[in-house]
């Protein structure tokens, strides 16, 4: 190759570093591995509603890296691996003196119960009281907010299990979690003899109270504000269009893009 050449070939190479073009842009984004309806990630495919609405937030390609951990996410970000962590992540439990958080794009209500048999039917009658979450659950704050012990359990049935042995006086879950478990356990729904104590006993009852908010689901940035502010106009314009409303509709059946 002549040298003229070679000089412009370096020179195209260098300029493309420079100003790479933004038909080849691309957003990396965290996601967890296996939390569907929200995001799933096999065989290097990201599914969800979270993939989803990354994809339509830009119209740049979106590189999906998949954690089993929402503290790995985190991690993830402090070294620059991922530019967004999505992972229904409540905009609560994340320490905004070092991350960013975004405006929330669906707020997941919460429910807060006990069985039939229990005898601390209020918030009030529950403090300092052990109750139960998932391990990867998002109402840590919230528990403590209103003084309650959380206790961190690795599924549904070992949580329910501990509320039937009384190591725990009441449990919360998301409104998802706990109407996809009682589809499984219709015994905690209705008792098939109504007479049968053992049986009315096993019945999960709700504990109503304004405390028992809804968790704020956001994306999570670290020092980066132009794309933070490109993530809020995001979701504003999605509020605004109906995008949120159809995506919660398909992987949640409902609509929890309002507070």
């Amino acid at each position: 190759m002549k040298p003229k050449k070679i000089l412009a070939a370096l020179f195209a190479a260098f300029f493309i570093m420079l100003f790479p073009s933004s038909a080849n842009a691309s957003m990396t984004v965290g996601i967890l591995k296996n939390n569907a309806p929200y995001s799933t990630f096999y065989h290097r495919k990201a599914r969800g509603l979270e993939p989803e609405l990354a994809r339509k937030m830009t119209d740049d390609s979106v590189i999906f890296k998949a954690y089993d951990t929402r503290k790995q996410l985190e991690s993830a970000l402090k070294k620059r691996r991922i530019q967004i962590a999505f992972g229904s992540i409540d905009a609560f439990n994340v320490n905004q003196d070092v991350f960013d958080v975004s405006e929330p794009y669906l707020y997941e209500p919460n429910v807060l119960f006990r069985r039939s048999d229990g005898k601390r039917k209020t918030i009030k009658k529950l403090a300092n009281k052990p109750v139960g979450m998932l391990k990867d659950g998002n109402q840590t704050y919230l528990l403590k907010n209103v003084l309650l012990r959380p206790r961190y359990f690795k599924n549904i049935k070992a949580m329910d299990k501990a509320l039937a042995d009384g190591k725990i006086y009441a449990a919360i879950l998301s409104d998802y979690d706990y109407s996809n478990y009682l589809k499984d356990h219709p015994e905690h729904v209705k008792a098939s003899d109504a007479t049968n104590d053992e049986q009315t006993a096993e019945l999960f009852v709700k504990i109503s109270d304004p405390a028992i908010t809804s968790s704020q689901f956001v994306a999570v940035t670290y020092k980066n504000e132009k794309l933070l502010t490109k993530i809020n106009n995001a979701i504003v314009s999605m509020h605004d269009d109906g995008t949120l409303q159809e995506l919660s509709q398909k992987y949640l059946s409902k609509d929890i893009s309002l507070q």
